[in-house]
């Protein structure tokens, strides 16, 4: 081989081993940008579910907790008998006495509003096949888990869920807008499910239900974080509220 024909094909693998490199490089940024691309689409989407999964879950935590250490009730949500009595309550009683309960109702009622969101939404999402999969049974089992022991109808949660979005649609209710709404009981009655299921956990019934109900949070929230690429939310909240109570 004379120097002519070696240097000629120094060049060609030169060449061809940049070109390569371009190729590989390009679909690495590609790939690269297609994740970040999902990622914030799965976000957009589910970040809204993660933040009232984590509401609910600190909530109901916090409840049963508390209970437990004051002998199995939680004696603030306990304000009414049944769930009719709230529609004659006023704003003073919402923003009292009856906090406890008409919050954790309200941020009940935002889940099953995301929850519907996210069912509806689910053309949106940038997910593998065992993922839709996997997301539909965990969505499934906190639906269930709101369904136990006589709590709130599988058909009502969505139907719950659809009333908390605003007339514009762009946004839920406010705290101070759901309990104008709850004072008429032609509205509130097709919520009175789920404020007994308040109440009854308050009271120290169906414990088991409670206990499933935090696992299927738990569950569910663990897989969507993954999904978007965040932290543990459920325990990042949990550090939080454990550092402002020390």
């Amino acid at each position: 081989m004379n120097a002519a024909t070696a240097a000629l094909i120094a060049a060609m693998t030169s060449i061809v081993v940049t070109i390569v490199s371009s190729l590989l490089g390009d679909r690495q940024q590609h790939r690269k940008e297609d994740r970040a691309q999902r990622q914030d689409l799965n976000a957009r989407y589910l970040n809204p579910l993660r933040l009232h999964l984590e509401e609910n879950h600190y909530r109901l935590s916090d409840v049963l907790r508390t209970a437990e250490a004051a002998g199995g009730r939680y004696e603030p949500m306990l304000v009414i008998d049944e769930p009719a009595q709230i529609s004659a309550k006023d704003a003073a009683w919402f923003n009292g006495a009856g906090c406890a309960l008409a919050s954790s109702v309200y941020l009940t009622a935002c889940l099953f509003a995301q929850l519907k969101k996210v069912r509806d939404d689910f053309r949106y999402l940038r997910l593998s096949a065992d993922d839709d999969t996997r997301l539909a049974a965990l969505l499934l089992r906190v639906q269930q888990g709101y369904l136990l022991n006589l709590g709130v109808s599988y058909v009502t949660q969505p139907s719950i869920g659809q009333s908390m979005w605003a007339d514009d649609k762009d946004r839920l209710l406010t705290y101070r807008e759901f309990c104008v709404l709850l004072q008429n009981p032609d509205w509130r009655v097709w919520l009175d499910r789920l404020i007994q299921f308040h109440l009854d956990t308050a009271r120290g019934d169906s414990r088991d239900r409670a206990d499933k109900l935090l696992t299927a949070i738990q569950q569910l929230s663990d897989f969507l974080d993954d999904c978007v690429g965040g932290g543990n939310s459920i325990r990042g909240r949990q550090e939080v509220e454990g550092a402002g109570l020390s």
